[in-house]
């Protein structure tokens, strides 16, 4: 204890930060834990309701699963009325909300990795500062005088490489748990718009085949668009 207290006011600075650390840390590690990232069975309820072209199913399968995946699906699924764009829009709108909500919490983390090997090196120096001070004050002839200086300067550095080391390494946990989050919602992003594609394409066929006069006059209509243009 008489060593930590050799530390000084940095000493508290570091240790104040370290509670910081501590608490962004398990903070954002139980709320990712409670992410879902199991979305082949959303996935596959989504695409089959998709298919069948019944929306309201696909919602009410994003909103019993939960997770980022499935909210993410959601605000693109209730843009599907308004065409392809629309769904891409509020994909990329969605995915960037996620993001904003997963990372929080990681740059302080970042920046407290930063901080503590400098307030140690700070430490150090003031430390120094104050041996070298009784140094000029009572000499080399006593050893003990230099005693609190050079202690405070051990202690701090001490003290902010043991919390920064441990800041970068769960500030770099938690970022891969968020990069698979993310890569997870990319992934199900394509599939879901590949599905959607063919749910049209397969529209249009019944279409034509349910009435070939419609899919001729639509076709003309393609065809004269470029001639008008």
């Amino acid at each position: 204890m008489s060593l930590l207290m050799s530390g000084g006011p940095v000493l508290v600075a570091i240790l104040l930060v370290s509670l910081y650390a501590v608490y962004l840390f398990f903070e954002r590690f139980f709320k990712l834990s409670k992410e879902r990232l199991d979305s082949d069975v959303l996935m596959g309820r989504v695409n089959a309701a998709v298919r069948e072209r019944d929306l309201e199913l696909a919602l009410a399968a994003c909103e019993q699963h939960g997770g980022p995946v499935a909210r993410v699906l959601r605000a693109a699924l209730l843009r599907l009325p308004y065409g392809r764009s629309a769904v891409e829009a509020a994909f990329q709108e969605a995915s960037l909300q996620e993001e904003q909500n997963l990372t929080r919490g990681l740059r302080p983390l970042a920046a407290i990795a930063q901080i503590a090997p400098m307030l140690g090196l700070l430490g150090t120096v003031t430390g120094m500062i104050l041996a070298f001070s009784e140094i000029a004050k009572q000499g080399t002839g006593n050893p003990s005088v230099l005693a609190d200086g050079i202690g405070q300067a051990l202690v701090t550095t001490a003290a902010g490489l043991i919390v920064a080391i441990p800041t970068v390494i769960g500030q770099n946990y938690l970022a891969s748990r968020v990069d698979t989050i993310l890569m997870e919602i990319d992934r199900r992003r394509e599939e879901l718009m590949g599905n959607v594609v063919q749910a049209v394409a397969a529209r249009k066929e019944e279409t034509a085949r349910a009435d070939p006069a419609a899919a001729e006059r639509e076709s003309a209509s393609v065809s004269r668009a470029p001639s008008q243009a």
